[in-house]
């Protein structure tokens, strides 16, 4: 694998203030070995870097990545947070939006960024697990319309990440047997325990990440967690840091000494260079405490080193003594406060779900699988229900591993998530940004449960407590067949995944690339006519 891993790199911005342009990337996705921890293995790159290579453009750009898979297996990239308005089939949702791109062949993706969003995204696979193997780096927006524009001097990239010292294959099909990953799926005992991460990664190393700054200088530290498993805590010993970005979205700066970021999630912080000249400890702390089953020899605190106005040298910095919350759960709503405030419309159909990990009928009741009501989802990777809802009719009803929910009129929905697990579950809404109304323990109560219409938080990853309910609320503007799931990527390859299919009739107006058509002939991920989950 290629040296040139992302340390902390500055990132160059663009903003040219003529036309947009198109920006053009190739990505080649194949296998190499690696060892980010200090242990060797076999991983899953993008152009022989990990992480993978930093995507820039401006609002309104065109942005092309020519996708040449040299894998084993088809694969996917799905580009997280971008709306994808007209191009649904440019989302790269294996099952849903497209077939995966079959082994030696190229796939190019093409569409335009929302000339009104900006801000810190990232891109990963989006087939089984192969993004927890390392195909995953940042995709960055610029805009001088961002109200957080000109707040700052410079800004610089922090990616959090858990890592295993095994393929993701291996242990998504002893996740996925009848015994689990330690045998405590049977009987009901621990339903859904998760194979816990042999280590966690800054800039895709276990140790060694440095930041070099310059003293007296306000520095824009772009968080974003490309996990599969972990919530991170993240600090840097005494600097406090102004949370001024949410998912894209600008914020009204809160500071805070930790920041908790789940997986998927990408935050702002403004951090000043204004205290002594020398290194300081730099801390992703893995929330241990989400998971289900434990590893006696993780090493839970992450270190980075950051130095300015001094030669770099091993910290003897102190941790903030304020105690770090137990429950793994999101930054307080009340902090999240939007800088371009928005009241929601309001809601003209209420959609309920309930999430839970069940003992499925077909193994006898030995299997543990996820499910969001009564289904639990499986990718149809040769027959995608873009597709199925793209020919002539409006299609309602699908095979009863899709839960699909249609709209053929604009609606504003509120969805009400109520979690039957005892674990927190970072929820992403493909194509969309959403109003958060509200969270809580226990179930949702109509008129009882507390909710925000009065400039509520905005994103498109957000946690649900275990035991708890949520609500948000968007719109169905955008046509399309949008997945909605939780992005631990064990529960996803489950089944915790449902679809929100919009505006059917102008889904099938849509122009869908013939290149893409011919991927579904070619993909072969079905196993006697039928089909299985996918655990390579």
């Amino acid at each position: 694998m290629s040296r040139q891993t992302l340390h902390f790199s500055w990132i160059q911005i663009l903003l040219s203030r003529g036309t947009p342009t198109t920006r053009y990337y190739e990505f080649v996705i194949s296998e190499a070995v690696g060892s980010p921890d200090g242990f060797q293995r076999p991983m899953l790159v993008v152009n022989n870097q990990f992480p993978g290579p930093l995507v820039e453009v401006n609002s309104g750009d065109e942005l092309v990545v020519n996708v040449f898979n040299q894998l084993p297996n088809g694969t996917t990239i799905h580009w997280h947070g971008q709306l994808q308005n007209g191009t649904n089939y440019m989302d790269g949702t294996n099952g849903i939006t497209q077939c995966p791109i079959p082994p030696g062949m190229n796939f190019t993706y093409r569409f335009t960024i929302n000339p009104n969003q900006y801000g810190t995204f990232w891109y990963h696979a989006h087939a089984s697990t192969q993004y927890t193997d390392g195909i995953y780096g940042p995709l960055i927006i610029h805009s001088p319309s961002e109200p957080i524009y000109g707040q700052y001097d410079r800004e610089a990239l922090v990616i959090l990440s858990d890592w295993y010292n095994v393929m993701s294959s291996g242990l998504l099909t002893q996740y996925l047997s009848v015994a689990g990953i330690d045998g405590s799926n049977y009987g009901g005992f621990n339903p859904g325990a998760e194979p816990p991460p042999d280590s966690g990664l800054i800039n895709g190393k276990m140790t060694g990440s440095s930041l070099d700054l310059q003293p007296n200088l306000r520095y824009r530290l772009r968080l974003i967690n490309m996990g599969t498993l972990t919530e991170f805590m993240f600090s840097v010993d005494s600097h406090v840091l102004s949370v001024v970005e949410a998912d894209g979205t600008s914020l009204v700066p809160v500071d805070v000494h930790r920041v908790p970021i789940h997986v998927a999630q990408r935050y702002s912080v403004i951090l000043t260079t204004n205290q002594t000249a020398g290194s300081y400890n730099v801390r992703a702390e893995m929330q241990t405490t989400c998971y289900k089953l434990s590893n006696p020899n993780l090493n839970t605190m992450v270190l980075a080193t950051m130095t300015y106005g001094a030669s770099p040298t091993t910290p003897n910095t102190q941790d903030w003594s304020d105690a770090i919350p137990s429950l793994c759960l999101d930054l307080d709503s009340t902090m999240i406060v939007p800088q371009i405030a928005m009241n929601p419309p309001n809601s003209t159909d209420i959609v309920q779900v309930f999430m839970s990990f069940q003992q499925t009928t077909e193994s006898g009741g030995k299997q543990t699988l996820a499910f969001m009501n009564s289904t639990s989802w499986l990718a149809d990777s040769t027959n995608p229900t873009l597709l199925q809802m793209s020919n002539p009719g409006i299609q309602t009803a699908f095979d009863s591993n899709q839960f699909v929910i249609v709209h053929d009129n604009i609606t504003v929905v509120d969805l009400i998530l109520n979690s039957y697990d005892d674990a927190s579950h970072p929820f992403h809404l493909h194509g969309h940004v959403f109003w958060i109304l509200g969270e809580g323990d226990g179930s949702y109560m109509s008129g009882v449960s507390q909710l925000n219409t009065i400039n509520p938080p905005r994103r498109d990853t957000l946690t649900i407590p275990g035991y708890g309910w949520i609500a948000i609320r968007f719109i169905t503007d955008n046509p399309g067949l949008w997945a909605f799931h939780c992005h631990i990527g064990w529960h996803m390859a489950a089944g915790l995944l449902m679809q929100f299919a919009s505006l059917p009739s102008q889904i099938q107006q849509l122009q869908i690339p013939p290149l893409f058509e011919g991927t579904m002939r070619t993909a072969e991920w079905r196993s006697s006519g039928q089909l299985v989950r996918s655990t390579f």
